[in-house]
């Protein structure tokens, strides 16, 4: 198959090398031509404009960082994608978007009978370098075989949660998960780091009870190591948990525990630690505790 990848960074690069491992064409543009290049040693073709991508590709898929930028690639830009999109081409945006610009951007898209999936993924860079991410689909019924055949080399699960939307509105549930319970685990770190225990015994003790969980697989060894080299930035988990509360607001959903672990990653923004793995947050609990 022939397709287009657009957003190149910590998610991106991994997931094009394995649409490339599964001897797919994949056609690439990206702002950053350093990280374009990049993936094409690893064997994509880099294309010099969206309206070339459009042309060449069967299915189009964006990794980008938020709504704006995937409606200023889409529709706005002077290169937008619209303008050259055919009838029957496929358009899966795995990006995390507010359930409305997903469900926008599909009401533009069907007026030229162009196929849209909101398909957001959970896994981390960990998961896209394995090809073993869980993406969550938001399509029609009729189209999901074909979207669920593009973005399966790039995943362990694809699950079609409902029509467009829904799987915008799976990956806010998914991040309350994730990012609570990160901010739960630093909790509890810092409570075991003040009595000096040790911390390797710790997890060994508790990783296998009730406690265990994806996330405390792989978050709790970074707060052992201090290693907060990004897997998901606090930056990106912020947008997330933005796009979550902005959601609830207008629906008048309270969601106090997202709105406290928000204004925590707004705290570490604030320091300068944005680009920090969002296990990082245990600086701001050791923070507020004077550690």
């Amino acid at each position: 198959m022939n397709i287009g990848f657009i957003g190149l960074g910590i998610m991106g690069a991994p997931m094009v090398k394995n649409l490339l491992g599964h001897r797919h064409t994949v056609f690439v543009n990206d702002v950053n031509k350093e990280a374009e290049a990049r993936v094409v040693e690893q064997g994509a073709t880099s294309v010099g404009s969206l309206q070339e991508m459009a042309e060449r590709a069967d299915a189009i898929i964006t990794m980008l960082p938020n709504g704006a930028i995937v409606k200023e690639v889409l529709f706005k830009s002077e290169d937008a994608l619209y303008p050259h999109l055919k009838e029957g081409q496929m358009v899966i945006d795995m990006s995390s978007l507010a359930p409305t610009d997903s469900i926008e951007i599909n009401g533009i898209l069907e007026a030229k009978h162009v196929i849209f999936a909101d398909a957001p993924v959970s896994g981390g860079e960990p998961l896209a370098i394995t090809g073993e991410l869980s993406v969550m689909m938001g399509c029609s019924a009729d189209h999901f075989n074909s979207l669920k055949a593009v973005v399966e080399p790039m995943s362990k699960s694809v699950i079609r949660v409902g029509d467009v939307g829904a799987g915008s509105t799976v990956k806010l549930a998914n991040q309350i998960i994730v990012n609570t319970n990160i901010a739960a685990l630093a909790e509890a770190v810092v409570l075991a780091k003040n009595f000096d225990i040790d911390l390797e015994a710790m997890f060994e003790a508790i990783r296998n009870g009730l406690a265990g969980s994806n996330v405390m697989e792989a978050k709790f060894p970074k707060m052992i190591d201090e290693d907060y080299k990004a897997g998901g930035t606090i930056n990106i988990n912020f947008k997330d948990l933005h796009n979550v509360t902005s959601t609830s607001d207008q629906e008048q959903i309270t969601l106090p525990l997202t709105n406290m672990v928000k204004e925590m990653y707004k705290s570490e923004i604030i320091n300068g630690n944005g680009m920090n793995d969002h296990s990082g947050i245990i600086k701001y609990i050791e923070r507020i505790n004077g550690r």
